[in-house]
């Protein structure tokens, strides 16, 4: 259950041409492609942008270029989905060139096979599709399997801090696979069935055929889905209190069974919470990034204040920012007037943010 946040990476572009041609403020390189993706770039972020290009060949998409520039508000190496929103932002300006569309669910599913093939990260769905179905002031519930989607309200009289513990992530440098690995050797006690399809009270039986690291890794990943569906409920309840208690649960989870936490994270849970946060727990795939805490309004000041305090106290060594964030709509263009786009898609949250197509 992802948000869509009011970050975003923007494309500022001139469609047309047989190529595309990007550069990024503060990137040293610059992107020149033929626009069917043919030629994908050995290294860097040029890499995604030629394999959005040649999924969206793959698909069907007229081979129509673009010249433009990338421009962004969202961390990168966060936890904050940058590379979902290169990818989303990318083929939203590429099928604008084509003049052809996609709807969402299917354009993340392509979005996800680019990151495939660009990093070779066997990554899921969610940040595309958090990105380009956000909506302001709502978290998206998604079945990553079937790509079911619903819209679930969050609390109007509360905000989005994003702590950045400043431990910089790559999932193509982290353990990211080896779970992925893990919980697919895990799964063949669950008789073909999803992870998200096992009651908790088969867990212990099922659990008892494995060895231990491997059932750690299955009891998150059912433990998970069940404590979103409960999240659910308290959210449409208005009952912050249950919600709190399941955003501590499910760090926890991911700190022991998952193994994908870090001090630094599990510093800023706890941190967060203390100063008044009513949930809090790390986002994105973990080895680094950030915490996401869910926060009254009124004392949003006083809660970064006493969480960042305690966490330079606690890691001297390193430097925490916090971002103070809405849900917000999906990815989208603005039509400036001018004859250019700028499409911004927007980075995610796990408890959000996105603009309309």
């Amino acid at each position: 259950m992802p948000a869509a946040i009011d970050r975003a990476i923007y494309l500022e572009a001139r469609l047309g041409g047989d190529r595309i041609l990007l550069e990024s403020a503060g990137a040293r390189r610059s992107v020149d492609i033929p626009a069917d993706g043919s030629e994908l770039p050995t290294h860097g972020w040029g890499r995604m942008v030629g394999a959005v290009a040649a999924e969206l060949a793959l698909a069907g998409r007229a081979p129509v270029g673009l010249t433009g520039r990338l421009t962004s508000d969202l961390p990168q190496g966060a936890g904050l989905s940058s590379s979902a929103a290169l990818e989303v932002v990318v083929a939203l300006a590429l099928l604008d060139a084509a003049a052809d569309t996609c709807e969402p669910p299917e354009l993340a599913e392509l979005c996800r096979r680019a990151e495939h093939r660009a990093v070779g990260v066997p990554s899921g769905v969610m940040d595309q599709m958090a990105s380009l179905l956000g909506r302001g002031d709502h978290a998206v519930l998604i079945d990553c399997g079937t790509l079911e989607h619903r819209t679930v309200p969050l609390p109007s009289d509360h905000v989005l801090v994003v702590l950045d513990s400043g431990v910089r992530r790559r999932l193509g440098d982290t353990g990211y696979a080896r779970r992925a690995q893990e919980l697919d050797a895990a799964s063949r006690v669950l008789g073909g069935r999803r992870p998200a399809d096992v009651p908790l009270d088969e867990l212990p039986r099922l659990l008892a055929d494995l060895e231990p690291l491997l059932a750690r890794r299955l009891r998150h990943v059912v433990t998970e889905n069940d404590r979103v569906r409960a999240a659910v409920v308290a959210l449409e309840a208005g009952d912050l209190r249950r919600l709190g208690e399941l955003l501590a649960a499910g760090h926890a989870s991911l700190r022991d069974d998952f193994e994908v936490s870090t001090p630094e994270l599990d510093a800023l849970v706890e941190f967060a919470v203390g100063a008044g946060a009513a949930a809090a727990r790390m986002t994105g795939g973990g080895f680094g990034g950030s915490v996401v805490a869910l926060v009254p309004e009124e004392c949003v000041d006083e809660v970064v204040v006493e969480t960042l305090r305690r966490y330079r106290q606690h890691h001297p060594s390193r430097t925490a920012v916090a971002h103070r964030c809405r849900a917000s709509d999906g990815a989208g263009r603005i039509e400036p007037g001018d004859g250019s786009r700028m499409v911004p898609a927007p980075g995610r949250a796990d408890a959000d943010r996105g603009g309309p197509w």
